[in-house]
């Protein structure tokens, strides 16, 4: 087993050393479970609009609508997590790319919202019934001047994981399986 104590100092509270072990290992097994990690997610309906999200770990997010579409207002809605899930990204890649670089962040705030098409999603009109467009808006201070940041965001922002995916057509299989009386 390899040895994972840290030796070095953290920056912006990442381990340079732990970052460039990982590089290495997606470089040595590009198609293994560090370069290609699958995710998952059991969401389970409990009561009008809410849900449990169950992630692995044991981790859980409770999901909900707002009272002005029926929920409770009691988690998440599903807008609320697609807009962290680009934050939570867009934040994480900035953070591991800048540290790489040596750049000690002082704070970072990522701002993301867009307008959800509702008239489609409730069939009031035809139209696309998801984000017209999402916006984000990042506020970055840092040790280094504004130029170098920018020129490095502009190289780190297309690397992002969850915006990518949003950016391009990616498949979505959907399979129903059937059980109870109904069956």
């Amino acid at each position: 087993m390899p040895d994972t104590t840290i030796t070095e100092p953290l920056l912006n509270g990442l381990s340079p050393q732990r970052s460039r072990e990982v590089q290495q290992r997606i470089r040595e097994d590009g198609d293994g479970d560090v370069a290609r990690p699958l995710y998952s997610a059991a969401v389970e309906w409990t009561s009008g609009y809410q849900t449990v999200s169950h992630l692995a770990g044991g981790r859980t997010i409770e999901g909900d609508e707002p009272v002005a579409y029926g929920g409770q207002a009691r988690g998440a809605s599903p807008q609320d997590l697609l807009l962290t899930a680009v934050g939570n990204c867009i934040a994480a890649t900035c953070i591991g790319g800048l540290s790489a670089q040596s750049v000690t962040v002082r704070s970072l705030k990522i701002h993301v919202s867009g307008r959800v098409n509702f008239k489609a999603a409730y069939g009031v009109a035809p139209g696309a019934p998801g984000f017209e467009g999402v916006d984000v808006k990042i506020e970055i201070d840092t040790d280094q001047p504004p130029a170098r940041i920018d020129a490095l965001l502009e190289k780190l922002l297309p690397t992002a994981p969850i915006p990518d995916t949003i950016l391009r057509p990616v498949p979505l299989s959907v399979s129903v399986s059937h059980g109870g009386a109904g069956a």
